[in-house]
């Protein structure tokens, strides 16, 4: 455990990344009905029980026949063939298609016994004569056409999905199909923030001399909730150690993430710094990022604790490196980071050897390649061009800049507007 007064340790942000997520480790799984998995962690691999689908049927209205039907006896005439029963979807035929003989048929319905093919509605002349309905077909009809083989999406004991899946809509219908109504899914952590400053107002508040509005505090709770997290308390305090130290303890009772922002610099005041000592099993750091550099982390009692520091970029850049594929990693995503996407560098990005710098930048697509270009000033308080940027360039800790024109890697926060990828 740091004390206030030991020296922060110096880390590089891939060993912060490490020790993070050895602390990170998944959370027992728990089983919830499927209306409830969307956007969870899937945590098993989920095997089709059956064929999907689950038996021959029809992809379109039409006659279930027999193709060699359409194709014997013609003189460049029409074929003739006598309907003997509908079969409407959720429905089965009541016996076989026989020779010379055509079934209607429904879109999803079984395909008879003895029919290899569907005529489309459109290309049937119907009428009828004294001995009932008929169907005329003026050209022949493959075999196999507009027939859906059972097991043509998937077949009974394929892999339908993979542990360690973000749960999508369509995969709710994929598991609906396959006939599984519950999942095992990661947990939700539960999520506790605190913001700290006698400077912070809430956003409702009217600004008083030398106060500014928190963007940080609701800022946080979105990204939260966004990564799968269950958000509870949000609170804001002043720069009062023992206050902080007060609110750490009660919320580290109700919550298994406790994050706070801001009080974690060299700053003769930073409260979350002072009150480590009372918390106990939190240490102060200073990752090799920019921006980001001071930080603190810990697992008292259990839990996780994260301290950020207090500028917009920071917290932005400090979530996304750490924060962001721990809470994903709590609830067993095989994907923590956001997608990355290779880009060209529209101007050059100076850094420092040793240390990873983000950038943040907006995007855009011109001769068959994605561009970056500075979103804004690169300046750890502003929050316009957080909201401006599309990613989050990275330079790496070995570059001591990035040339215009060069390839680089970017974390895509949102794409741009009629963006193609």
């Amino acid at each position: 455990m740091a004390s206030t007064g030991a020296a922060p340790e110096t880390l590089a942000l891939a060993v912060a990344r490490e020790r993070v997520l050895e602390a990170a480790r998944p959370r027992p799984a728990e089983r919830v009905p499927l209306r409830e998995a969307r956007g969870r962690a899937l945590r098993e691999d989920v095997i089709a029980p059956h064929d999907l689908p689950p038996f021959r049927n029809t992809s379109m209205d039409g006659m279930a026949i027999r193709s060699a039907d359409t194709r014997v006896g013609r003189a460049g005439g029409n074929v003739v063939l006598r309907v003997v029963e509908t079969i409407r979807a959720g429905q089965v035929a009541s016996r076989p298609v026989g020779p010379g003989e055509a079934m209607r048929i429904m879109t999803g319905a079984p395909l008879p016994e003895g029919a290899d093919a569907v005529a489309p509605i459109e290309d049937v002349v119907l009428d009828s004569d004294g001995g009932g309905p008929r169907a005329s077909l003026g050209r022949p009809v493959e075999p196999g056409a507009n027939v859906r083989a059972a097991g043509a999406d998937l077949k009974a004991g394929e892999r339908a999905l993979s542990r360690g899946r973000e749960i999508s809509p369509h995969d709710v219908a994929l598991l609906a199909a396959l006939g599984v109504a519950e999942v095992h899914v990661g947990p939700r952590p539960r999520v506790a923030a605190l913001s700290t400053g006698d400077e912070l107002v809430p956003a409702w508040a009217p600004l008083r001399p030398g106060a500014i509005r928190d963007s940080n505090l609701p800022m946080l709770v979105a990204l939260l909730e966004e990564s799968g997290a269950l958000v509870g308390e949000a609170l804001r305090c002043g720069d009062d150690p023992g206050e902080v130290a007060d609110a750490i303890v009660r919320l580290l009772e109700g919550a298994d993430v406790v994050i706070t922002i801001g009080g974690v610099s060299a700053g003769d005041f930073d409260p979350v710094k002072q009150a480590l000592d009372s918390v106990g099993g939190i240490s102060l750091w200073r990752v090799a990022m920019k921006p980001g550099r001071p930080q603190a982390f810990g697992s008292p009692r259990g839990k996780l604790f994260f301290g950020l520091p207090g500028n917009p970029a920071s917290v932005t850049c400090v979530f996304e490196a750490l924060v962001r594929p721990a809470l994903r990693n709590l609830q067993g995503f095989s994907e923590l980071d956001r997608p990355r996407l290779a880009v060209r560098v529209a101007e050059a990005m100076e850094s420092r050897p040793g240390r990873t710098d983000f950038v943040r930048v907006s995007l855009d697509w011109r001769e068959g390649e994605w561009w970056a270009t500075p979103a804004g000033p690169q300046v750890s308080g502003h929050v316009a061009p957080q909201s401006r940027a599309h990613a989050l360039l990275v330079v790496p800790e070995e570059r001591v800049a990035i040339e215009r024109g060069e390839s680089a890697q970017v974390l895509v926060l949102r794409w741009p507007s009629g963006a193609r990828s």
